[in-house]
Parts: C-alpha cells; sequence; structure tokens
C-alpha cells in the first residue's frame, strides 16, 4: 500500500482517538476501514468507508469528509480513478478547507493529464497547510 494511504490512515486514527469523535458505529467503522487498508485489503476498506458515508457520519462534517478521501484513497489504490476523483471532490464539497483531499486530487489530475487542474488543488492544498503533499511542477 502506498505511503499517502498509510499516513492518511494514521492522521485519521488519531483524529478519532480524540474524546468524542464519533458515535460507535462509525468509529468501529473507520477502524476496520484502516485496518483493512493498511493489510492492502481496499475492498473491505471501501465497504468501512461507504458505510460511514451512508450513515452520514453521525452528522459530523468533517468525518464525513475524512471518510470520502479515504475512500477514494483505497479507490485510487485499485485503480478506480473517477470514482477516486468523485470521492476527493465530495470530501472537497464537504470541507473546503481539508488539504489532504486536495493534495491528493491535485496528485490524481497529474495522472489523468490535467496539470491545470492539477496546480489549481496544490495551490489551494499549500495555502491551507503547506506540508501537504502535492505534484511537483517544472
Amino acid at each position: 500500500m502506498g505511503k499517502r494511504v498509510r499516513c492518511a490512515v494514521m492522521a485519521l486514527a488519531l483524529i478519532l482517538a480524540l474524546p468524542g469523535a464519533a458515535v460507535a458505529g462509525p468509529t468501529d467503522d473507520y477502524r476496520q476501514g484502516i485496518t483493512a487498508a493498511n493489510k492492502g485489503d481496499m475492498d473491505t476498506a471501501i465497504a468501512a468507508f461507504t458505510r460511514i458515508i451512508d450513515s452520514g457520519a453521525g452528522g459530523d462534517v468533517k468525518n464525513l469528509a475524512s471518510a470520502f478521501n479515504l475512500r477514494g484513497m483505497c479507490q485510487e489504490a485499485k485503480s478506480d480513478l473517477q470514482k477516486a476523483l468523485a470521492d476527493y471532490s465530495k470530501a472537497i464539497e464537504l470541507d473546503a478547507k481539508m488539504a489532504e483531499a486536495l493534495g491528493n486530487r491535485a496528485m490524481l489530475y497529474m495522472k489523468l493529464g490535467d496539470e491545470a487542474k492539477a496546480k489549481e488543488d496544490a495551490t489551494a492544498a499549500k495555502r491551507i497547510d503547506r506540508k501537504v503533499k502535492v505534484p511537483e511542477f517544472q
């Protein structure tokens, strides 16, 4: 599994460890999704993140956006690039300040050959978090 997926999974695990982060159902699904993604079982991870999305993440928009972003990363790992793009875009729609989703979408746009959109997302991501991984441009 890619380093980006592992880093995102670890970051989400830390967020979910905070008190009151989510209700029991979504928390269990996050754990299952994270565990499955770490093992490279993207189908199980996608199913877990989909359950969170379908449940509305307990009403927490940031957790819902994170579930879309993580599912997108798993979709991308399976080379389902259009599904990944849709998930990253939904994550950004829900949380416009999610630098990681912007960075992920920028990287995906580069894979898809759309450098203009990649630059736009990369610039937006860096404005939010200078440490977020984005494509390098010549």
